[in-house]
């Protein structure tokens, strides 16, 4: 992550915000280089606040500026910071490769299963790649709505937070979600995270996997979770009725898709759905104790977790980590934690996914 970092002091801190004047307007607006101010408080707490954004904020008044007290560096704004701008960085740096890769794999759009080894890419970075093969995955999903009924239940991939930031950074999993969500209500997702996943992720990724469940949970997807090893091998799926399948995660190409899965897949996907119904470490009845079940999981406090996204749903992320590239978004990222910081209330969760 090549990022310049601005070393100042607040001024005059206040009641939720401090006062900074970083005098380095130059350095911060780049437009060649990503910047952060980071600030120290008279009792040694660090805040951060996008460069760029600090600058734009700005605007032509001079002296010092506010930046919010929410800023304040801890694994949830070091999580963001982390995933925004590593996605940010990769997808710019092959914008005009993806974008002819869209046009000259879309014919591909227009077969009902299709298997794209990484060969059709091969000078694509592996965020461009993933980008990619979930954006077409995404797109057969849809195209494919009307084979499924009932209330279906999706399997997705995601482990751990470095993949599961992708729900709430890319653009299009955002739409994604909003439409299958509204055309299923009811609809359930599937995670496999092992006890060795949560081992081997630092904090700031579990807070990262947390905050994407909690994305699901406000559009009204209802999340199960299956710490399950045998798990990890069952590719992305669909199963309401027919089986859509739609692999971009863990498989050894692009991406892998059908519209109707064979009648041998179809029973496995069936097993996994009964299996993780019945044993879901997030079995509760309302979206509050799923969360609460999945941070204890993930070992990650939940009054400190709720504490933080109160104070974040005030300012928002933008001022945070503000991403250049025209494929991203904080939309899933501010919706996951107003959905925190609202989860008591009804008001708070329709506020949530507006």
């Amino acid at each position: 992550m090549d990022v310049a970092a601005h070393y100042c002091e607040a001024t005059f801190p206040g009641q939720g915000w401090l006062m900074v004047d970083p005098g380095a307007e130059a350095v911060l607006n780049r437009p060649d280089r990503r910047s952060l101010v980071l600030v120290v408080d008279d009792e040694h707490r660090h805040y951060v606040s996008d460069g760029r954004r600090f600058v734009d904020r700005a605007g032509r008044r001079t002296g010092p500026q506010p930046i919010s007290s929410a800023m304040v560096l801890d694994d949830l704004t070091v999580g963001i910071i982390w995933a925004a701008t590593n996605t940010d960085v990769a997808l710019l740096a092959d914008d005009a490769h993806l974008a002819m890769s869209q046009a000259r794999l879309a014919h591909y759009e227009r077969r009902h299963r299709s298997d794209v080894p990484l060969t059709e890419v091969p000078t694509l970075n592996p965020v461009g790649g993933q980008w990619l093969g979930s954006r077409f995955c995404a797109r057969h999903i849809t195209r494919n709505l009307d084979r499924l009924s009932g209330e279906p239940f999706f399997w997705t991939r995601e482990s751990r937070g470095e993949e599961a930031a992708s729900w709430l950074l890319w653009r299009h999993k955002f739409e994604y979600l909003r439409r299958t969500s509204r055309w299923y209500p009811g609809m359930r997702r599937g995670f496999r995270i092992s006890e060795a996943d949560v081992a081997d992720s630092p904090p700031y990724e579990r807070v990262l996997l947390l905050l994407a469940i909690a994305l699901m949970e406000a559009f009204g997807i209802t999340v199960l979770l299956s710490p399950e090893p045998e798990h990890a091998a069952v590719e992305g799926f669909a199963l309401g009725g027919d089986a859509i399948v739609a692999n971009w995660l863990g498989g050894s190409g692009l991406w892998y898709v059908d519209a109707s899965a064979p009648a041998s897949r179809r029973a496995v996907f069936r097993d996994v759905v009964g299996e993780v119904s019945e044993a879901s470490l997030a079995a509760a009845p309302d979206g509050r104790l799923r969360m609460e079940a999945v941070a204890d999981y993930l070992n990650v406090s939940w009054s400190w977790f709720r504490r933080r996204c109160a104070e974040l749903a005030t300012s928002g992320v933008d001022d945070l980590a503000n991403p250049r590239s025209r494929l991203l978004s904080t939309r899933g990222l501010n919706t996951a934690i107003r959905y925190v910081a609202y989860i008591d209330t009804l008001e708070g969760a329709e506020l949530a996914c507006r």
